[in-house]
């Protein structure tokens, strides 16, 4: 009998304990969750909760007052938070501007064999690896952990996936029903720009490791599909989650003033308020 998987549980329990549920009937773990996605809720309001797109990085919806917010649940110590073939990764990255020598370091990482393409005739282990890759590895970080190269990564790794016409993360949850932390995507995104990555020494973008799903070292390569399959590793996510949760509650990076000044001028029929009403609706605004 195959194992349970302990992820789908902890999301089949968020669904059942918040969906056609009164906010005033939630634990106050749950109303923590609505009121940092919606705001100030109302107690009589009934909160509608479902399953998000099967392969999209939303693990479920939850409705309240027409207003649909999309969740990525993250539970235990997992830490892989995106996984993709090379073959659709590789073309993404040069997409976005990344050079054709950190590409092959990547690939060379990837296989550990060295060659970009998986058919060398011996595979190597991580540690070999880096050592053989070390000055790569870190011309290839120097590019990788530039900030606007970290938000298109981060974006398609947590919260958009490769799909790009369906509804992306708006937020991730760490925990289940009882206990748990949320941060939104412009809380994460803030905390991006303020951290320093370089402590990393292997290959990463921002906070996420990059790494083979296989490598196959001094064995028979069983599934090529898996060789084939690149990892992205969040290590401490759960931690961070928490931090992100707190420390930014209220702080709106300049990255996204032209956001907040659009939405400010959809709710004040056009016309901006003076400064000192903009900063109060800054403030009190959940983002």
């Amino acid at each position: 009998m195959a194992p349970v998987n302990q992820g789908y549980l902890r999301e089949d329990e968020m669904i059942e304990f918040l969906n056609n549920k009164k906010v005033a009937n939630l634990s106050s773990n749950l109303r923590s969750l609505l009121v940092s996605l919606f705001g100030v809720v109302d107690p009589e309001e009934v909160i509608k909760c479902e399953y998000g797109v099967e392969f999209t990085k939303p693990d479920f919806v939850i409705t309240y007052k027409g207003t649909k917010k999309y969740v990525s649940m993250k539970s235990g110590n997992a830490t892989i938070v995106h996984s993709e073939q090379v073959e659709t990764f590789i073309p993404f990255l040069r997409s976005i501007g990344i050079s054709e020598e950190t590409l092959k370091t990547i690939l060379l990482h990837q296989y550990g064999d060295g060659t970009t393409k998986g058919t060398g005739k011996k595979r190597y282990n991580n540690r070999e690896v880096y050592k053989w890759l070390e000055l790569r590895i870190r011309m290839a970080n120097d590019e990788l952990n530039q900030m606007p190269i970290i938000e298109k990564v981060i974006n398609r790794a947590i919260f958009q996936g490769v799909l790009n016409d369906v509804p992306p993360a708006d937020a991730i949850y760490h925990g289940n029903y009882e206990s748990g932390y949320v941060a939104t995507k412009q809380q994460i995104m803030v905390h991006l720009e303020k951290k320093d990555w370089s402590f990393f020494e292997n290959l990463h973008c921002g906070p996420l490791l990059i790494r083979p799903h296989a490598r196959y070292v001094d064995m028979e390569i069983r599934n090529p599909f898996q060789r084939n399959k690149l990892v992205l590793y969040w290590p401490k996510m759960k931690e961070d989650i928490k931090y992100i949760s707190s420390a930014y509650n209220n702080y709106i990076s300049a990255r996204y003033l032209d956001q907040i000044e659009e939405e400010v001028c959809k709710e004040s029929n056009g016309t901006l308020p003076q400064k000192k009403g903009l900063f109060s609706w800054v403030k009190n605004r959940r983002w």
